[in-house]
């Protein structure tokens, strides 16, 4: 039987930067305020992928957003990624991951909405 072993692939610590340092991270800190889009790679109604960057150190993210569409309820589960990134090589070997291989690159910091949750839990992936 063949080794089916996960690996991950570490990626840069971004510890200068709030969002790391924060141990109680919410959505807030994560909206428009916070973070500037830089670029974007995929725009549609339930699949996204930008590059955004911290406005207080500069520091760049690799964002995805994933909805999945609940065609019983209406209650979409939504997630999103932030894999933080230095270089373009990167960036471009996260831009062909699919929505599960993404979180194989960590740290990355999480914000997941499923479905029946009353509100998004936001931790770091990886970060111990």
């Amino acid at each position: 039987m063949e080794n089916n072993k996960i690996e991950i692939t570490q990626m840069v610590k971004p510890i200068q930067c709030h969002l790391w340092a924060n141990d109680d991270v919410c959505r807030d800190d994560l909206g428009c305020d916070n973070l500037e889009l830089i670029e974007t790679f995929v725009d549609e109604s339930h699949f996204s992928r930008w590059l955004v960057q911290c406005k207080e150190c500069g520091q760049l993210y690799f964002k995805e957003f994933y909805e999945e569409i609940d065609w019983v309820d209406g209650d979409d589960p939504q997630y999103v990624t932030y894999v933080p990134v230095k270089t373009a090589a990167e960036i471009e070997k996260l831009k062909k991951t699919n929505i599960f291989e993404i979180m194989l690159f960590q740290p990355c910091l999480r914000k997941d909405y499923p479905k029946g949750a009353d509100k998004p839990r936001v931790y770091w992936l990886g970060k111990n």
